[in-house]
């Protein structure tokens, strides 16, 4: 097969303003984000009216585009305020809106016909037909359904003209296309409505009737079992075989992560995506761009069901639900009063001032890893620190701002990290 004739859109999770942010500094072709209602993230941070305009603002200035998930499946009393955020998301300039329901795609394309529509995997998009019925009905793009292996979606992609977009990291449902009713039944909060408490990730036992309080281990091994427990996909070992299938965007999942996911996981998609369209045909992957991966906070990795007979490790389900956690984010840089550098270049220097946003508790001598978008990380070990006034501290609390000095250069919204 030959290579495929453009880049692909990197389209990554924007879970607040912030993680807008940082998603465009580390390499996002555009961000997705949810507002404060109708998205099937409720408990994201998510982003208000103003920060839903700042958010197009910024990608635009960036030449970026920003697209706003309306893709919950509405009950009859949310529809007035569903059609205010339509008209809404048209008069800031989103660049699409992520829809699942009928309903909702009808109503869009009478209120805002010229903002496009892209589809969510939510509709379980599986076949050609299925993807020419969407297009005819408006639709510009379609994420399709993770249910799908390679051979199916290139069965797809070389039949339908409407754009395709493909998930290639993050957490998976092990519903069909995410349409789970166990959050409902046993918490009533119900995940296609946005609130999913993720019941698919609790250790289960047997309990027979006559026998209450006894029971009885549902075992795979001495841990118990996690049936429903899916593993995290991750796609970039097969970044070459995903490419030549000329999906027209990839997309990363994790409106619920944090900044140093975000950072990290776009980050290492977005070098390997670059190198592959240098040179297709002599594409290798980096081993330490799955380094950089395993470093953020997931679930053990698979390939997921594009590639059935391939197994990451040993199975699709993992056996616990305990997070591989080998750093964790120590800190945001923010604008320091005495810096006006806007981009990232990091030459040596002898002092130059950091002003960082704590996110985890920081004493002298902790080791903080900054990260560059090209690919590059910078370790440096804090000796002393101030607070904002000048005063010196010896610890610093998450939320807390501090400055010290560094020999390299930074720029604003750069993500550091530390090992845990």
């Amino acid at each position: 097969m030959n290579a495929p004739a453009k880049k692909p859109e990197l389209l990554a999770p924007g879970g607040t303003l912030e993680k807008v942010r940082v998603a465009l500094r580390y390499g996002a072709d555009a961000v997705y984000v949810g507002g404060t209602r109708f998205s099937l993230r409720a408990q994201a941070g998510n982003l208000d009216d103003e920060e839903l305009a700042q958010a197009v603002h910024l990608a635009r200035r960036r030449g970026k585009k920003l697209y706003w998930a309306l893709n919950v499946f509405p009950h009859p009393p949310e529809l007035p305020d569903l059609e205010r955020a339509v008209a809404y998301a048209a008069e800031i300039g989103v660049d699409g809106l992520i829809v699942s329901d009928p309903g909702v795609i009808e109503l869009a394309r009478r209120i805002a016909p010229h903002v496009p529509l892209h589809l969510s995997t939510q509709a379980n998009t599986t076949n050609a037909a299925g993807a020419r019925f969407w297009a005819r009905n408006g639709i510009r793009r379609i994420n399709l359904a993770r249910e799908l292996n390679w051979e199916e979606i290139l069965a797809v992609r070389q039949t339908v003209g409407v754009e395709l977009e493909l998930f290639v990291h993050g957490a998976l449902c092990v519903s069909y296309s995410g349409r789970c009713l166990l959050s409902a039944f046993l918490n009533r909060r119900g995940a296609n409505r946005g609130f999913c408490t993720q019941p698919c990730r609790w250790r289960y036992h047997l309990m027979e009737e006559k026998r209450p309080g006894e029971f009885f281990a549902v075992e795979e091994d001495g841990r118990g079992t996690y049936i429903f427990n899916s593993r995290d996909l991750c796609l970039l070992p097969k970044l070459q075989e995903v490419l030549r299938l000329g999906a027209d965007a990839l997309k990363i999942e994790g409106r619920m992560k944090g900044a140093h996911y975000v950072a990290t996981v776009v980050r290492a998609y977005r070098l390997a995506i670059d190198r592959y369209f240098e040179d297709p045909e002599g594409f290798v992957a980096d081993p330490a761009w799955m380094e950089e991966l395993r470093k953020v906070s997931h679930r053990p990795y698979t390939y997921g069901l594009m590639f059935p007979d391939d197994a990451f490790q040993e199975a699709h389900v993992a056996h616990e639900t305990d997070y591989c956690r080998t750093h964790t984010l120590a800190g945001i840089v923010r604008r320091h009063p005495a810096s006006h550098r806007e981009h990232p270049q990091h030459g040596v220097r002898d002092r130059l001032p950091v002003l960082l946003e704590a996110r985890s508790p920081l004493v002298r001598g902790v080791r903080l890893e900054f990260l560059f978008p090209d690919g590059s990380n910078r370790f440096f070990e804090i000796r002393e620190m101030h607070d904002p006034a000048g005063r010196p501290v010896e610890k610093v609390h998450p939320n807390q701002r501090v400055q010290f000095f560094v020999p390299f250069d930074t720029f604003p919204d750069q993500v550091v990290r530390t090992a845990r």
